[in-house]
């Protein structure tokens, strides 16, 4: 789904990628180097503080080293380089010179002259070696020195930008343990509110058969809106940890659109009478098919959009308009036009629209028209889980209309 199912990062994906190409390309510049120095052996070691691992070679007319090597790093032309030498090392005739002339390895590698530079990570760390063989002796130059360095210092960034791969590609799988607690964690807390509060709400039922007086009512009222607002809102986080996670999975089975519109409306009729409001649904066609899709899912970004327009509309009414499009035989265009004579979203603010946390009205109102601001961004990624979309059609001091559209299949008659 979104980029949030996503915890798999495209970021570190394509920095891996990149990684590996350089590392291909490394082989390659390593064998270009060869055509620029007559030199007949070339290689990448890897030490660390036991034994140096020969990682890459590339030999011309004679095998002097091969591939996968290890040995002692007292025995390791690598180590030389960077015990020793700490720097670019050059060995004229091993067979004479005084740090190699006594070692084990020489008559392994045979008489040549020699040439190393080290690879030193960003932090110091000495990596390895890059270091040039030759068994007919070949005098190094000082551009011969420049050239190893230069490639040196190529590898060098490229083990940094592994470093870095391997770092994000952690963080990353932190993350997605991390949204995994927090989703279980969510989903726990939910369940414990949500016991405590149903029982509240038992309770003040209760209370209200009691005999009251008109004071204490008013307690109750309170106490029956607060407990209700708090569950609505568990529901609401939970929800929308669910989706961040990747855990909403899509339903799909038969149902009337008429039938779960009425539904819908049947949950405001109280409060839409309370404040006065005339709530209704048109529909632009009698006909009345039989659609397959998640119905639960619709419901849902139903629900939020109208309890948003009841929530910013003091006076006037709310109307669901509902179009039905046949746009191929089994399949139907379904659009729902929620339009209110509410406040209007200022315009200033209206690219705070479907952002998670995000409220659009001002610090003076906020307070008036509580909630977790993930009302609308849960519309939009259930909206885009079922391939649909919703988006803000129209909004001013009159009011606002939104619209959500999506494609459902239609049960066929027999």
């Amino acid at each position: 789904m979104g980029d949030e199912h996503i915890l798999k990062t495209d970021f570190v994906d394509v920095l891996s990628i990149i990684s590996n190409k350089l590392y291909v390309s490394a082989a390659t510049v390593m064998e270009t180097a060869s055509k620029m120095m007559p030199a007949n052996t070339f290689c990448i070691a890897n030490l660390d503080s036991v034994s140096t691992k020969v990682l890459k070679v590339h030999n011309r007319s004679k095998v002097i080293i091969g591939e996968g090597l290890v040995i002692d790093n007292k025995e390791s032309y690598c180590a030389l380089v960077t015990e020793h030498a700490q720097g670019p090392l050059i060995i004229d005739n091993n067979l004479t010179h005084p740090l190699t002339k006594s070692m084990d390895a020489t008559p392994f590698v045979g008489g040549c002259s020699f040439l190393g530079v080290p690879i030193i990570k960003e932090d110091g760390e000495v990596y390895g070696s890059l270091c040039a063989f030759d068994h007919e002796y070949y005098q190094y130059q000082e551009k011969d020195v420049e050239l190893l360095l230069s490639l040196s210092t190529f590898f060098s960034t490229l083990l940094e930008l592994e470093v870095t791969v391997q770092q994000l590609r952690t963080a990353e799988e932190t993350t997605a343990n991390m949204l995994e607690e927090k989703s279980n964690l969510l989903a726990v807390l939910s369940h414990e509110i949500r016991t405590p509060m149903n029982g509240v709400l038992g309770m003040a039922s209760l209370l209200h058969s009691s005999g009251l007086t008109p004071e204490q009512t008013e307690y109750v009222n309170v106490v029956e809106k607060s407990s209700s607002s708090l569950i609505s809102m568990m529901d609401t986080i939970l929800e929308y940890s669910k989706i961040k996670a990747g855990k909403l999975e899509l339903e799909s089975s038969p149902f009337n659109i008429r039938e779960d519109l009425s539904h819908v409306l049947q949950l405001f009729s109280a409060e839409s009478l309370r404040k006065g409001l005339r709530l209704f649904a048109e529909f632009d066609s009698v006909n009345d098919p039989i659609l397959i899709g998640d119905s639960h899912k619709i419901r849902q970004i139903l629900t939020n959009l109208i309890s948003n327009s009841l929530k910013f509309t003091e006076r006037g009414e709310i109307s669901i308009a509902v179009g039905m499009v046949t746009t191929q035989r089994d399949t139907v265009e379904v659009t729902f036009e929620v339009r209110d004579t509410g406040v209007g979203i200022p315009a200033d603010r209206k690219d705070r629209l479907f952002r998670s946390f995000s409220q659009v009205h001002d610090a003076e109102t906020t307070g008036k028209y509580k909630g977790t601001g993930l009302g609308l961004s849960i519309c939009k990624q259930l909206a885009e889980l079922m391939g649909g979309e919703v988006w803000l059609k129209n909004s001013n001091t009159d009011g606002s209309q939104f619209v959500f559209k999506v494609t459902l299949k239609q049960l066929k008659s027999t």
